[in-house]
């Protein structure tokens, strides 16, 4: 790794460690000792770093500061301001909910070419789709490599007394969203919000409610997706503002650098420009290799798929989860 490379890596990946567990609703939900230590120092981020970077000279092997874990893209709602962009999905580019033995086959592939996930959070879609979403916890959690888990559900399906016994676990917890006031939800569905809230409380599982909390009743729009060129230097001002530097997300075997480029993947025709940004952990390469991939993932100044994301036309204080009709 050349000087240059080595100077996006730090800050795309190593300083990533301290801003993620400052994050204020993941600082709530996780008791990260070390950054309530070091945060009473002036210089506490600074010698935080300076762990992060002699712990990966030691070992290279890179550590994943916040990733996602896509168990499907299919959800029980179908809000029209998905962050996820579920709605533009078809049937056919759809992932399914994901098996518990082909998690645990990628979950152990990549945890052999990385030091360790500091949050690992399953999302959707909806999560709680997954017939094996208790063996899948309940293997995540068994992990050393894997410090913190979060769950990200929209409370329209109950956890059964089996997946509540899984849940139930200091490294874990849920973020859970109310959509109770949302009107038209198709297929008979419903939010079950407070039921939900009830039953981890019941459990003594740890949740986070950071819609009710702070009242945030709005959202904003998704940018609109289209491929264009544009400087070098606007997509790295873009890219270090957006949330995708610091959200790698993996879906279907595929890391990519966000839910968005996972929609782009999965629903556009991928450009060969772009499948070089993509890293397939089933493809037969030694740890080491995918450590590698995983290490030039992260130090790099923008994505290319920046290119097809575009912020300039986005619209706030819409109608938090708004159905497509």
């Amino acid at each position: 790794m050349d000087r240059h490379n080595w100077k996006l890596y730090k800050k795309n990946n190593i300083e990533q460690l301290w801003k993620v567990n400052n994050i204020q609703w993941i600082n709530e939900l996780f008791n990260f000792k070390s950054v309530k230590i070091l945060s009473k120092f002036k210089f506490g981020h600074i010698i935080c770093n300076k762990y992060i970077e002699s712990r990966f000279l030691l070992k290279h092997k890179p550590i994943l500061p916040y990733f996602a874990f896509f168990i499907t893209t299919k959800c029980t709602l179908n809000c029209k301001n998905c962050n996820s962009m579920m709605p533009k999905y078809t049937e056919k580019t759809h992932s399914k909910p994901i098996k518990f033995e082909v998690f645990k086959k990628d979950l152990d592939t990549l945890l052999q070419a990385v030091d360790y996930i500091n949050v690992f959070v399953l999302v959707g879609g909806e999560p709680m789709l997954a017939h094996d979403l208790p063996q899948i916890i309940k293997y995540a959690i068994s992990k050393k490599q894997i410090k913190h888990i979060l769950l990200a559900t929209n409370c329209t399906i109950l956890p059964s007394e089996k997946l509540l016994k899984a849940m139930k676990n200091p490294k874990f917890s849920v973020q859970i969203s109310d959509y109770s006031h949302v009107k038209n939800i198709k297929n008979d569905v419903q939010v079950k919000y407070d039921e939900f809230k009830k039953l981890l409380q019941e459990n003594g599982i740890k949740f986070n409610n950071y819609q009710e909390k702070r009242n945030a009743n709005t959202w904003f729009s998704m940018p609109e997706i289209y491929k264009d060129r544009r400087a070098p230097e606007l997509l790295t001002k873009q890219f270090d503002k957006c949330f995708a530097n610091y959200c790698p997300t993996i879906c279907d075997g595929i890391i990519s650098q966000d839910f968005i480029t996972v929609y782009i993947q999965r629903n556009l025709d991928s450009t060969t420009e772009l499948q070089k940004e993509l890293i397939n952990i089933r493809e037969l390469k030694s740890s080491k290799e995918l450590a590698e991939e995983i290490i030039n993932f992260y130090s790099k100044p923008y994505s290319k798929f920046c290119n097809y994301c575009h912020f300039e036309n986005i619209k706030y204080g819409l109608p938090c989860g708004e159905q497509v009709e």
